[in-house]
């Protein structure tokens, strides 16, 4: 079997002897299948001994090709009562669930581990309103993240949010991670754009929370416990958020620079010059510029890079304000700075359409480009002190020169993110699939992270992949409240099983990792 051109990753339960399969679960029966029937169209229940390979695979293998499960059924509801009754079902049976939205997760969160069923939102993809004078925008979870957008620019209004894979991504996902993305700095995070959600809760209660007031200051604001929850606590199924007037005087710049320490100077420079219109400033490495050149990832494929590509590391700034005439003489006088300074060996602006997209390809097409690069990757998404953003990638490309991991083991290391919010993307694509190797390079990153006090999670959440290293970056007592959290809305556990959480052990662990770098200890 292949996914993606390569060999099919081995099962996860085969693999990840450290998690087993919690034995209070019922297993699925054919009288339990025959009730999805009921409820469901028949297109909208996929059983894993009728279902076509590739489709299959697209549901059950996570998309980084690390984590695949073998569920016996993927349930594709079209409403939240369909919904609610799944949920309140598996509830009676102890069947767990894996909701799924787009199946982008960067963690392994969205795929199962054993036997849990899948429940897709890609049905419930319906605009249910939208309100021109405000901008407030309510639709359901299975959305894809471009489609919202297209939507909108229609009406003058863009989603404020944006990421590398908006083209398969769903918004109910984005919501379950609290995605950020690479205009982060323009429109916050999620927590500040949605107004409300609906949420159907394991028991099949739903949660009605779609308001689309500015301001309801009444009592507990739940829908902040379901953002960033990674479907451990509910399934959403419907969205109200606040959406941005599009402004039409867009500049991007592509910039070389022979030292991350003017990177972050720039940075800097940027918040002082350009405060209204700063809305994205992402850098990428001079690997990263290849990879994508070797991929032909570029947009259009076999562009050239539009600056010299010597340099050691490439900044992406977008900056957009209300009228064009007014922002690019901004953008030449920050140019003109920039050199003047002597921050930057080279740069561009783009104005047209068709340039902007050319630049911004060469950061929005890399997380796929290098993943083509190799059979399995390991990545981490870190939240780290802007000046040691980068210094995280040099330190483990010296630490994997000398332990000897390179070339035999992993093939390169990548290191590319947003600057504005202080989040790194390292990437390394291995030569194999092998959980061994994973776990020795998961364990000095994210150690190196809870040195510098930094999150071992920015954007991508925790998943699968990164729970045994929760406590490297929470403490055992705010862990123990989330559990509490869970237990509450949960108490039968069925909710996205095996995420999120560590075990006990690996909280102690953690714990005494943590305090080691904590000041005055």
């Amino acid at each position: 079997m292949s996914h993606g051109g390569f060999k099919v990753t081995e099962l996860t339960a085969d693999k990840l002897a450290r998690v087993q399969r919690n034995p209070t679960f019922g297993k699925i029966t054919e009288d339990d299948v025959k009730y999805f029937k009921s409820i469901l169209h028949p297109t909208s229940v996929l059983e894993k001994a009728t279902c076509p390979e590739d489709l299959y695979l697209k549901y059950t293998t996570d998309w980084y090709n690390v984590f695949r499960a073998n569920p016996a059924v993927i349930l594709l509801p079209e409403t939240t009562l369909q919904v609610s009754q799944i949920l309140k079902h598996c509830n009676s049976r102890r069947l767990a669930i894996v909701p799924q939205s787009g199946n982008t997760s960067a963690a392994g969160g969205s795929v199962p581990v054993f036997d849990e069923i899948i429940v897709s939102t890609h049905k419930l993809n319906k605009i249910r309103s939208f309100d021109p004078l405000r901008g407030d925008l309510v639709c359901e979870a299975g959305c894809i993240l471009q489609d919202l957008d297209n939507y909108l620019v229609e009406r003058g209004y863009q989603i404020p949010l944006d990421l590398p894979a908006r083209h398969i991504c769903r918004i109910g996902g984005n919501i379950a991670t609290n995605a950020g993305g690479i205009r982060q700095m323009r429109f916050g995070n999620l927590h500040g754009s949605v107004m409300g959600l609906e949420v159907v809760l394991p028991d099949g209660t739903i949660l009605d929370n779609l308001s689309t007031l500015k301001k309801d200051n009444t009592g507990y604001h739940l829908k902040n416990l379901f953002i960033g929850s990674e479907g451990t606590l509910g399934l959403v199924t419907g969205i109200s958020i606040t959406t941005a007037r599009i402004r039409h005087g867009v500049n991007v710049f592509l910039l070389g620079f022979e030292k991350f320490d003017d990177v972050v100077q720039t940075y800097a420079l940027a918040k002082k010059e350009l405060p209204e219109t700063l809305s994205a400033f992402e850098v990428f490495d001079n690997d990263s510029v290849n990879v994508v050149r070797q991929q032909d990832y570029q947009e259009p494929a076999g562009t050239p890079f539009p600056i010299q590509d010597n340099h050691h590391v490439y900044v992406v700034i977008e900056t957009a304000g209300k009228e064009a005439r007014f922002e690019d003489q901004k953008a030449d006088d920050f140019l003109a700075l920039l050199y003047e300074q002597k921050l930057i060996k080279d740069g561009a602006v783009a104005r047209t359409a068709a340039d902007r997209a050319r630049f911004w390809s060469w950061r929005t097409k890399l997380p796929r480009a290098i993943v083509q690069t190799g059979p399995s990757s390991i990545h981490f998404d870190i939240s780290l002190p802007l000046p040691l953003l980068y210094k995280l990638v040099e330190e483990t490309r010296a630490w994997a020169t000398a332990e000897g991991l390179i070339p035999n083991d992993i093939l390169a290391i990548y290191g590319y993110g947003h600057v504005g919010d202080g989040n790194l993307h390292l990437t390394i694509p291995a030569t194999r699939d092998d959980q061994a190797l994973t776990e020795k390079i998961d364990r000095f990153v994210y150690e190196w992270t809870a040195r510098y006090h930094g999150s071992m999670s920015g954007e991508h959440g925790v998943g699968l992949m990164k729970a045994p290293y929760l406590a490297f970056s929470k403490s055992v007592t705010m862990i123990d409240s989330m559990r509490k959290i869970k237990d509450l809305f949960d108490p039968n556990q069925i909710m996205n099983p095996y995420k999120l959480f560590p075990s006990k052990e690996q909280e102690e662990e953690g714990e005494v990792i943590r305090k080691k770098f904590m000041v005055g200890c």
